[in-house]
């Protein structure tokens, strides 16, 4: 023990600057964060340009400073022993490697991990949320930040001699990571990659904690490596091997013969005439499917999941859009969706003059909204259940909340346009029917989400609305009523839609069409 309180002293001594500044930082970060509080961060964005520059400027480069602030805090200390090579001066001291990794943790713990940790607390107490409420939430925050921030940072420094080679090794890094998602935007149905995301978050864990204890017990440093090299073509391998259809059908079970479905769906006429002729420039043509939507249960909500596409045409050409992840909900008042896809130049001019046969499958996620209750906007600040502490005014039409630690695993907030009491602005009138608009806040379960802060702003916004030529006034305003209820999970089934006669040059989304890009579903 003597030998490791010797190097933390040490180090402590060396290092005070780094350190100095790494806590300076975190202080910096805490003030913007409670600045952030009262709604400043929003104010600014709307307001003159000085208050724009003063805060969300300075809040944005505090929130990458204090990251960097780290990491080169954890290089610094990692390689003032350096475990490169094999002429370490550490060694005839001599150090034993298990006290000289204790002393490294105790630096990082203490320079990093505590300061953050009473951060935390003071923010939680400003925020008006006792911090003995939150323990597991606030240990849950720190085990993360040693994860996913810490760890695989401190790996990197035991197996580099330098600061240089340090930033040579996370530029690999960077350029790495936008190979591999570059690699996965071109597999069919990668976005359905759950059980692989967390085989490649474990395996990231296990292959760190190897390297550091192989580097500070052998000092393999070309081992090391390629064991780090190994874990990025494993990754690689996980993303080209993953059999992502056998999981949509896993996680999306059909329905058992006699279940009702969720939602009917039928095709509805094109909107617009039919019309064939591609200019040059378009590269891909974006085919629009509109249906309409019935069946979903009153106390419901439906979320198209995934969503996949197969054409098969007479003279044989077949094509799939592999299964995409739009994220829609269909509630009961809705009457009408729409399925967009891209299809290239080439495949449409050859099938453009047939009827194709269409088959439309889509992986469902049933809700059933519960704990409705009827919630009257206060002026001020106020209590919302089950989320924190929150205030709306009539300049951002919104609610701005704080929770603790995360945001609500499910909220749903329903509102009648024609009932709200924003004031109108130029170019807005008020709905005269019954118009509904929804913001819906998902999240995990877990105890905390990863952050610096334990703090977590959200912001409760009903989007305007178009009725015809018209801006109707929307929002959420001092003595807005809302309804406030929480979607409870039920099931997941997939269903099928087929179209055995489908011309795609009537449904074709013409380039100066609003909408016309990307794969999605867009609600009515």
């Amino acid at each position: 023990m003597k030998q490791i309180l010797n190097i933390f002293r040490k180090d402590l001594r060396r290092y005070w600057r780094e350190s100095a500044v790494s806590v300076a930082l975190l202080v910096a970060y805490s003030w913007n964060d409670v600045r952030g509080w009262a709604g400043e961060r929003n104010v600014a964005a709307y307001g003159a340009i000085g208050g724009l520059i003063s805060y969300q400027f300075l809040s944005g480069l505090v929130t990458v400073l204090l990251p960097v602030a780290w990491a080169f805090l954890i290089v610094r200390v990692v390689q003032a022993e350096t475990l490169v090579g094999d002429r370490q001066f550490w060694i005839t001291r001599p150090y034993e490697w298990k006290k000289l990794l204790a002393a490294k943790v105790l630096f990082v713990g203490f320079t990093i991990n505590l300061p953050l940790l009473i951060a935390d607390i003071l923010l939680l107490a400003k925020a008006g949320f006792p911090p003995t409420h939150y323990v597991g939430g606030l240990l849950w925050m720190q085990l993360m930040m040693v994860l996913v921030l810490i760890l695989p940072i401190a790996t990197l420094a035991t197996v580099t001699a330098s600061v240089s080679q340090m930033m040579l090794a996370v530029l690999g890094v960077v350029l790495y990571m936008i190979g591999v998602a570059a690699l996965a935007s071109v597999i069919p149905s990668s976005g359905f990659s759950g059980p692989a995301d967390s085989l490649d978050f474990i395996l990231l864990i296990v292959t760190s904690v190897a390297v550091i204890l192989w580097q500070y017990a052998q000092r393999k440093t070309s081992g090391s490596r390629w064991l780090i090299a190994v874990l990025a073509l494993t990754v690689v391998l996980i993303i080209v091997a993953t059999p992502y259809n056998a999981i949509v059908k896993h996680d999306f079970p059909q329905l058992e013969p006699g279940e009702l479905l969720p939602v009917q769906m039928a095709l509805l006429p094109a909107k617009t005439a039919a019309d064939a002729n591609v200019p040059d420039k378009e590269k891909e043509i974006v085919i629009q499917i509109p249906l309409s939507t019935s069946g979903v249960a009153d106390d419901s909500i439906v979320v198209v999941s995934g969503v996949k596409v197969s054409l098969e045409a007479p003279n044989g050409l077949r094509w799939n859009s592999g299964w995409e992840s739009p994220g829609i909900s269909l509630f009961p008042d809705q009457k009408a969706t729409q399925i967009d896809f891209n299809l290239k130049r080439k495949f449409f001019e050859r099938v453009k003059s047939y009827s194709v046969k269409a088959r439309i499958a889509l992986a469902l996620t049933v809700y059933r909204d519960k704990n409705r209750a009827d919630f009257v906007t206060p002026p001020g600040e106020f209590a919302m259940p089950d989320l924190g502490f929150c205030s709306a005014g009539t300049y951002l039409r919104e609610i701005h909340c704080r929770a603790p630690l995360r945001t609500p695993s499910s909220m749903l907030i329903t509102s009648d346009l024609s009932a709200t009491t924003c004031p109108a602005r130029e170019g807005e009138s008020r709905a005269d029917n019954r118009e509904i608009v929804r913001d819906w806040h998902q999240n995990s379960d877990s105890l905390a989400e990863f952050g610096i802060s334990p703090v977590k702003n959200i912001d409760v916004y009903l989007w305007d609305r178009h009725d015809g030529a018209r801006r109707l006034v929307a929002g959420i305003c001092p003595g807005t009523p809302l309804i406030i209820s929480s979607p409870k999970f039920v099931r997941s089934t997939r269903m099928e839609l087929e179209i055995n006669s489908l011309r795609l040059a009537d449904y074709r989304l013409r380039q100066d069409e609003p909408g016309a890009s990307g794969f999605g579903i867009v609600l009515h």
